[in-house]
């Protein structure tokens, strides 16, 4: 199955054949996060800049002060989390036009073990001043994304999984705005990422016991973030937000100041990783091990209701 970096990088070559303004960095990985098809065909604006991300970000600025739009590419673990400082000093702070491709998020491939697992990214980038974060879920939203990525001369970060989430029937996201995945009355679920694919089969399963039925919201653009959609969540009885990242700094940590400051809307409560690392295992067992898994989602609706 194709990965979001597959259909990324479909997109960043055509965005090429459109811009020749478009250049492209990777640390060493550029086959596995999306820049493959790039490099491929546009060898003179394609730079390989070895296992080294800070000296990625920091040319990418650069580049992108002398006009060019610069996208890279790494493992998420690595850019931004080794190329944080990089990230703050050269590109948000001159608002160069730098698109930072966060790859294999979340549980990553599984296998490769707790140091290239990214549960921290959400944390890293959100603080930010001038940065733009965008965590699809769908194909669609990916290509959405790189859309949206190559029409502004902002800061960016796209977040991309391994995984995709098959599109619900009738779904027609919105990556600026809260996006109804799955009609609901009764309990509401907000996520981003791959993982409202598990979110969609646990609220299925839910409903399957209960007279009682789930909704399922996708946010995908997460900075700025965009609430003028979230009156339609004050008729909920709870609202459970599920990410694939750290409970702090994630998700939950940007719409708990939401929720906070409206009375008018339902009690909050978030799920995510729990001050935990991940591991070397195959992927539905890594779910389980980090407390994501299907049966995991569903247990915790239950919860909402007893």
């Amino acid at each position: 199955m194709p990965t979001m970096m597959d259909v990324f990088a479909e997109e960043l070559k055509k965005a090429g054949e459109l811009n020749p303004n478009i250049v492209a960095l990777s640390a060493d990985v550029y086959g596995s996060t999306g820049l493959k098809p790039f490099a491929d065909t546009f060898a003179d604006r394609y730079f390989e800049m070895g296992i080294c991300e800070q000296n990625m970000i920091s040319t990418a600025a650069g580049l992108a002060l002398e006009g060019k739009t610069v996208v890279t590419s790494s493992y998420a673990c690595f850019s931004p989390g080794r190329s944080w400082e990089q990230i703050r000093n050269t590109v948000c702070m001159d608002q160069a036009d730098v698109k930072i491709i966060g790859a294999h998020i979340g549980v990553g491939s599984g296998r490769n073990g707790a140091t290239h697992q990214s549960f921290e990214d959400i944390a890293l980038v959100s603080c930010l001043p001038n940065m733009m974060i965008y965590s699809p879920a769908t194909e669609r939203e990916v290509r959405l994304c790189a859309k949206e990525l190559f029409n502004n001369r902002r800061p960016s970060y796209l977040r991309l999984s391994a995984r995709i989430c098959p599109a619900p029937k009738g779904y027609h996201p919105d990556i600026n705005a809260l996006s109804v995945m799955k009609q609901g009355t009764d309990i509401a679920v907000i996520g981003s990422g791959s993982i409202l694919e598990k979110a969609l089969t646990a609220a299925e399963m839910f409903e399957q016991k209960h007279s009682l039925s789930v909704a399922v919201f996708n946010l995908v653009k997460l900075c700025p973030l965009n609430t003028t959609g979230f009156h339609c969540l004050k008729n909920f009885k709870k609202v459970l937000c599920l990410e694939e990242h750290q409970i702090n700094g994630g998700l939950g940590s940007l719409l708990s100041p939401v929720f906070a400051a409206d009375a008018s809307l339902p009690v909050f409560e978030r799920m995510g990783v729990n001050q935990s690392f991940g591991s070397s295992m195959d992927i539905q067992d890594l779910y389980n091990f980090i407390g994501l898994s299907e049966q995991h989602i569903f247990q915790r609706l239950q919860s909402l209701i007893s």
